[in-house]
């Protein structure tokens, strides 16, 4: 029997008169031959319809359909027949719609000219995914024909910028979908705070389960973090203070002697290299925001530099061994196998460096006997006689008398 397991489709879904493909496949030996029905009509010649295109009679075939009315969303049965029997799939077309309106929006951080919110989304999506959420929002004795909007993907910071410190401003909220916004609701007034000064810097750092950040260096660190809200007066400097510590029960100990302060004027600062620091050492590093009106608070963050040498360290590695350690080793290692290499050429092949150096002590000593014997004159006489003949031979030295 022909075999709907590759037709994940179920559903589909239009609006406002949007054509849609719905598609069936039939996997059968021999190929099936594949009819549609709407709800109980079939779609055929004889009931021809403008706004349903059939396309592929099979094992693929597809249906494009352009809901101009109520009628077109129905239930589409996809039908594959063969020799071995048939098989049936049923595809719902449905009209999707906006969503409907937001449940509620809560106001998490706020500061002297930024709102933070979170949302709880809207208890019917149409039928389609929520995309964006959407804020309006006016001063409160303004009309909302003057109204201000502003847009956010699902799942990013839902922050208001801009904002004037000491103002109310009222607000409503949407979401959207693919169809469209829903309505505005959930609204919310509130007045935002005096000016003051920034808020505390967010240090950016990936520490470990003891809270500690691990320097890949140990001599330096790179400082990064993200500007904070000025509170309604430009920031103009931040402030850096870094000092060696140590671990207490449940505290770190500065030594503040050894602390050392950077200032940078710059507010648009996000980074800073932390020079000329003590290997396999713990440091508390404070950073602070300054506008007219004062310092932040401090972000906070415990480091410890690695142990030493240029290599970087992982986070959750011990040190790694310096490069000259390592060098060392590789020519250690090369100079052994050399060694046992040519050992086992002298052993085998009487060949190698070892063979040259025993033929140059063997033929050291050679030298030596021959001279010793230059210093001896050879003689040798024969006698004769008519039996025999004897060879005499004798040694006389340089200094013998003959």
């Amino acid at each position: 029997m022909p075999s709907f397991a590759n037709t994940p489709m179920q559903e589909a879904w239009s609006w406002d008169n949007n054509p849609v493909n719905i598609t069936c496949l039939a996997e059968s030996i021999p190929n099936a031959t594949i009819s549609w029905r709407m709800n109980t009509v079939e779609i055929n010649e004889k009931n021809n319809d403008i706004n349903i295109r059939k396309f592929g009679e099979g094992p693929l075939s597809s249906l494009q359909i352009t809901p101009i009315g109520q009628k077109y969303y129905a239930r589409y049965t996809c039908r594959a027949v063969n020799q071995h029997g048939s098989s049936e799939h049923v595809i719902v077309l449905k009209e999707a719609k906006r969503p409907s309106h937001i449940l509620q929006a809560k106001l998490e951080v706020i500061t002297a000219t930024t709102i933070t919110f979170s949302f709880i989304g809207p208890a019917d999506n149409g039928g389609l995914p929520t995309r964006k959420y959407a804020v309006q929002y006016k001063e409160e004795r303004k009309d909302w024909k003057d109204a201000k909007n502003k847009t956010w993907p699902v799942d990013s910071p839902y922050i208001l910028e801009g904002l004037e410190p000491q103002t109310t401003y009222n607000f409503r909220f949407a979401a959207q979908n693919d169809v469209g916004f829903g309505d505005w609701a959930a609204s919310e007034h509130h007045t935002m705070p005096k000016r003051s000064y920034p808020e505390e810097p967010r240090i950016l750092s990936n520490p470990r389960e003891d809270g500690v950040v691990m320097s890949p260096y140990s001599d330096h660190y790179e400082l990064t973090w993200r500007i904070p809200a000025d509170n309604g007066e430009p920031i103009d400097m931040y402030s850096i203070k870094y000092c060696p510590v140590t671990q207490g029960e449940g505290f770190w100990k500065a030594m503040e002697y050894q602390c050392e302060t950077r200032e940078l004027s710059s507010a648009e600062h996000t980074t800073y290299k932390l020079g000329n620091l003590i290997a396999d050492t713990y440091y508390k590093i404070e950073l602070r925001a300054r506008n007219k009106i004062g310092f932040s608070t401090p972000g906070e963050v415990i480091i410890k530099t690695a142990r030493g040498g240029d290599t970087p360290v992982p986070a959750n590695e011990g040190p790694a061994l310096s490069s000259g350690a390592i060098v060392s080793i590789v020519v250690a290692s090369l100079f052994v196998i050399l060694i046992f290499i040519d050992l086992s050429c002298y052993l085998v092949n009487r060949t190698g460096l070892l063979m040259v150096i025993c033929e140059k002590v063997r033929g050291s000593k050679a030298s030596d006997e021959d001279a010793k014997l230059g210093r001896i004159k050879k003689e040798t006489s024969v006698d004769f006689d008519m039996k025999k003949s004897i060879s005499r031979t004798s040694f006389v030295g340089k200094d013998s008398a003959v």
